[in-house]
């Protein structure tokens, strides 16, 4: 202690009748008080700064999270866009596979699955209106493009009595 302070600890306990020992323990004691108020005060900043950091790191996390699922998303967008491609150009492929082949071929067979949906779908003949049944028939190929060498196949098997004999008696 200086001798400064000591004359004015000896000032002050002559005006309020304290001795100089007195003084200094009551000085010592908020001396000892300023120190643990700035210990804590120090203590609240730090944690402060550490509740700062963790937010700024949980920030950082949701930042790179995001910035994930965005990179994430724009990759799926492009295989969503190259798989559209590959299947445009598949299409396109098909199609010029089909025209080459009807130009080589222009009357393609049905295939077996369309001759057995034709026949269940054929009406049941009947000689009173076979004109009808005809026109309905007719329709009926137009609907699946039947070409004329299946339709005769078709045509045939659901034929009988008068019509059916008429048509073996033809060459």
């Amino acid at each position: 202690m200086s001798l400064e302070q000591r004359q004015v600890l000896v000032n002050m306990g002559k005006d309020t009748g304290f001795t100089g020992w007195e003084l200094a323990q009551l000085v010592t004691e908020q001396l000892e008080e300023q120190k643990k108020h700035e210990e804590a005060q120090r203590n609240e900043e730090a944690e402060q700064r550490r509740l700062e950091d963790e937010r700024e790191e949980r920030r950082r996390h949701h930042e790179l999270a995001l910035e994930k699922s965005k990179q994430a998303l724009k990759a799926s967008k492009l295989a969503l866009i190259e798989n559209e491609l590959e299947l445009e150009r598949a299409k396109k492929e098909s199609a010029e596979a089909i025209a080459i082949q009807q130009a080589s071929n222009p009357t393609p067979a049905v295939p077996n699955a369309l001759l057995s949906s034709l026949n269940s779908l054929v009406p049941k003949w009947t000689e009173e209106k076979p004109e009808a049944w005809l026109e309905e028939i007719e329709a009926l190929f137009d609907n699946f493009n039947t070409p004329e060498a299946e339709r005769a196949l078709v045509l045939t098997k659901h034929l009988e009595g008068k019509a059916k004999a008429a048509l073996q008696s033809l060459e």
